[in-house]
């Protein structure tokens, strides 16, 4: 077959393609290549018609009118339909990428933080042990003790929300694919190699607490024992810190009401904006925005 005719098949093809199967063409194309900045860079090199953002538009449209070549407005209609699918789903994927590389670089700041806060925690965890029993008074002991457990409370409650939330988005995105993309990866390689690297910071920060947790519970042991052998008949001894310990498993099973309100933000987000930006082109737009804003402010059903 000659270039000519297989180009003419390849037409064909193409003008049969529905919108949800030109964006997997779309998320499938960006997967070729190693991060979103190569992926731009190659789809320059062609022509707009035929970048994979421009060129299923053109088809979808030469699609409506094939189907009614002798009925203008029912090709209008159908074309508007047809690309506001495409549309609604182009702008689900550009969402979540932009969520997802946010997420991984805010998140990934906060992980550090936490990081830095456990060092901080342990470094005091350490001067007070050491110095028990016989450098502190029973009251410092205890203070210190009771100041000590109530920080690694703060950490491990502060760290599992922020886990909990980013598991969570992960879980959406995983959902997003499975319902909209027949479980084709949309995700920018480099973005989704960035977002797994904050999800595994947390992970390895959960784990190194869940270690010094138990530490700390044989270092209460220890210092139990030295202050009863030190005569401390009225010491306190220490409370154990094993409570504290984070289930990761149990975490890592996600929040079912929180990934549900992401995935219904990022679909309600996308239907919106593949409608308006349609409508755009002959100036219908601005009704339905405001109509949407109305029902966001509860005023329109």
């Amino acid at each position: 077959m000659n270039i000519a005719g297989k180009s003419k098949r390849l037409d064909k093809i193409e003008l049969l393609l529905t919108p949800k199967q030109w964006a997997i063409r779309l998320a499938d194309e960006s997967r070729r290549y190693p991060s979103h900045e190569a992926f731009m860079q190659g789809i320059a090199k062609g022509t707009y018609r035929q970048s994979p953002f421009a060129a299923p538009f053109y088809c979808l449209a030469e699609q409506a009118k094939e189907h009614w070549p002798k009925d203008a407005r029912k090709e209008f209609d159908l074309s508007n339909k047809l690309r506001m699918e495409f549309q609604s789903l182009k702008s689900l994927i550009n969402y979540i990428n932009n969520e997802i590389l946010i997420r991984a670089e805010r998140d990934g700041l906060r992980g550090a933080l936490q990081v830095s806060k456990l060092q901080i925690v342990s470094l005091r965890g350490a001067i007070m042990f050491s110095c028990v029993p016989r450098k502190l008074l029973e009251s410092l002991v205890s203070q210190a003790r009771l100041s000590h457990s109530s920080q690694l409370d703060k950490w491990a409650n502060d760290s599992t929300t922020l886990f909990k939330e980013i598991i969570s988005y992960k879980a959406a995105v995983q959902i997003i694919q499975e319902n909209y993309f027949e479980s084709h990866p949309i995700l920018y390689k480099d973005f989704e190699t960035a977002f797994e690297m904050t999800i595994n910071s947390f992970r390895e920060a959960i784990a190194a607490f869940n270690k010094y947790c138990k530490d700390v519970a044989d270092w209460n042991r220890v210092s139990d024992q030295e202050q009863q052998k030190a005569g401390m008949a009225n010491a306190m001894p220490f409370e154990p810190v094993n409570g504290l310990s984070i289930d990761i498993e149990a975490i890592e099973k996600g929040d079912e009401m929180l990934v549900k309100s992401i995935v219904e933000k990022w679909v309600r987000r996308a239907e919106v904006s593949g409608i308006a930006d349609i409508l755009g082109e002959t100036g219908r737009h601005e009704d339905f925005v405001w109509q949407d804003f109305q029902k966001k402010m509860e005023l329109k059903s």
